[in-house]
């Protein structure tokens, strides 16, 4: 490759790189944490673990929808889901809307969508499920920005972006791949920076690659249904849907009552007919109408968890839909394998802490693009003091932010009581509250070192709050804690210890670059006064 060729990538790269960081970096440390986001989900419900303290052994169905018709006026326009109970979170979990006489006076809408932790046995509503949703709001940050689905695009064409500068840094570095893949230089700032970026992206490319595809086939698949709608089946998209596997039978509501019960019969004869799988979601077609269907959506319990579905006429227990050979589909099987793949989760926690460790180390390589850019610009003469420290300010502000939010997160999620009114929006607005005042109060810093030894400081300090309340509340109810939720205690103090160690480590790291730049200076100084 001709040298003015490979220096324009390299330029390429390293704007790419600039431009998407703050997003990307968001993306790989929520990412990173989402990977035990069943575990998180498991000790932020551990209360209601113990106050419900039933066995998912025995699960009943017609019990909760019994309690449920019994407190709410169920609309039943609208859908109908139960989560199946798991070791993590040992409660159904109940999607559903009512009925409002009256438009709600926010949304203007005329019902209110419920989301239920109901008892496995009994039926009782223990609570109002969303106040217990911090896992999944640390999973949205990661995959739309909290943002919905403008932010699920928006993060799609980031990927993209990402993509593009993993294959334009493998062009960059192919020739030396091999000979300086274990080099790291610890001697020089700018060699340091280099090669942990060089290692990181070299020793993680399958890694980088693998996320960077799955990502994009998930926020942007819609741009594929449509180009292959459009090319292949002429504008219709249904029929590409009914090719791919997704064919269910469209039964219409009759407007005749229908009691609601059974569904437990029908629970054994779908495991009876699907096999070894694991239940994860029933779903109601048709709430408390003649023509109420019933599906269940199971996991095959094979490595990669491909996707099965079959669904009752409940009126009459007929079977009107089983995924049959559906999901031996390509495109099925194939979309089942892309999030096994993504989500780690085909081989236990060994695999989820190394795609830990792998993530955190790609938000690491991310820092160290931005300094290197920067560093490489303040050498250059024509460089705009101003611009150069905006994104030195930016770098500083946007990254640190990150671990602040989450820090603050945590710490919240621990202290706030299940009591408190909108627990969740609380959360989420604070860690936004957060991130935007690291980054917008860091374009004010004029010693950005110090500034982000304090922002880190508070992360860090956040982090051990949060630790410690934990610690004692996992040593106070020991006993009385599910085993698996005393597993998923011990995973989260873990990341909650090792997100407080980075912040540790990065302390330390800009002391020793501040006492190395001041010794440089009296070096300079001393040599001066001496000439």
């Amino acid at each position: 490759m001709k040298n003015q060729t490979l220096k324009s990538l390299t330029e390429a790269h390293a704007w790419i790189g600039l431009i998407i960081s703050t997003v990307l970096f968001i993306v790989f440390i929520t990412g990173s944490l989402s990977l035990f986001r069943d575990n998180i989900r498991g000790w932020e419900r551990a209360p209601l673990a113990v106050q419900s303290n039933e066995s998912i052994t025995t699960i009943s169905y017609d019990n909760a929808i019994n309690s449920i018709q019994q407190q709410y006026d169920v609309d039943t326009d609208h859908g109908f889901f139960m989560r199946e109970p798991t070791p993590h979170n040992p409660f159904i979990e109940v999607y559903f809307a009512t009925h409002l006489d009256q438009p709600h006076p926010i949304t203007g809408e005329d019902h209110q969508d419920q989301h239920l932790l109901i008892s496995p046995q009994s039926g009782e509503v223990l609570a109002d499920a969303d106040k217990f949703e911090f896992s999944t709001l640390l999973f949205e940050l990661h995959f739309d920005l909290g943002l919905g689905r403008p932010g699920l695009y928006f993060v799609g064409v980031i990927t993209l972006f990402f993509f593009v500068a993993i294959l334009s840094g493998v062009v960059i570095h192919w020739r030396k791949i091999a000979k300086n893949f274990f080099q790291y230089r610890a001697e020089g700032k700018k060699d340091k920076w280099l090669d942990a970026h060089n290692l990181i992206g070299t020793m993680g490319l399958p890694f980088h690659i693998m996320y960077a595809f799955t990502g994009l086939v998930f926020n942007l698949v819609i741009i594929y249904q449509i180009s292959y709608a459009v090319l292949l089946y002429g504008g219709n998209q249904t029929a590409l849907l009914q090719a791919a596997g997704f064919n269910e039978p469209k039964i219409e509501a009759i407007n005749q009552i229908q009691p609601m019960q059974g569904i437990d019969q029908l629970r054994a004869q779908a495991q009876a007919k699907l096999g070894d799988v694991t239940f994860t979601m029933v779903e109601i077609s048709h709430f408390g109408d003649k023509n109420a269907v019933v599906g269940f959506t199971a996991k095959s319990n094979d490595a990669f968890s491909n996707i099965k579905e079959i669904q009752y006429k409940l009126s009459d227990n007929s079977q009107v839909y089983l995924t049959e050979n559906n999901y031996d589909n390509a495109v099925r099987a194939g979309l089942s394998t892309i999030a096994s793949l993504h989500f780690g989760d085909f081989a236990g926690y060994g695999m989820r802490l190394a795609f830990l460790c792998l993530g955190l180390a790609t938000a690491y390589l991310i820092v160290t693009g931005n300094l290197m850019w920067i560093d490489k610009r303040a050498k250059q003469k024509k460089q705009s003091p101003k611009s150069l420290m905006f994104v030195k300010r930016l770098t500083s502000g946007s990254f640190i932010g990150v671990i602040l939010a989450v820090a603050v997160g945590f710490t919240l999620t621990t202290l706030l009581p299940a009591t408190h009114a909108d627990k969740l929006e609380t959360v989420k607005s604070s860690m936004f509250i957060a991130f935007f005042f690291a980054l917008i109060s860091s374009q004010f810093a004029k010693d950005v070192l110090s500034f982000s030894k304090v922002l880190l400081g508070l992360s860090g300090i956040c982090y051990c709050l949060s630790l410690v309340m934990n610690l004692a509340y996992f040593g106070n109810q020991y006993n009385l804690l599910p085993l698996q939720t005393k597993v998923d205690f011990a995973i989260v103090i873990g990341l909650i210890a090792l997100m407080a160690l980075i912040c540790w480590k990065a302390v330390s790291r800009i002391n020793a670059a501040a006492q190395t730049t001041s010794a440089t200076s009296s070096e300079r100084t001393s040599h001066q006064t001496a000439n």
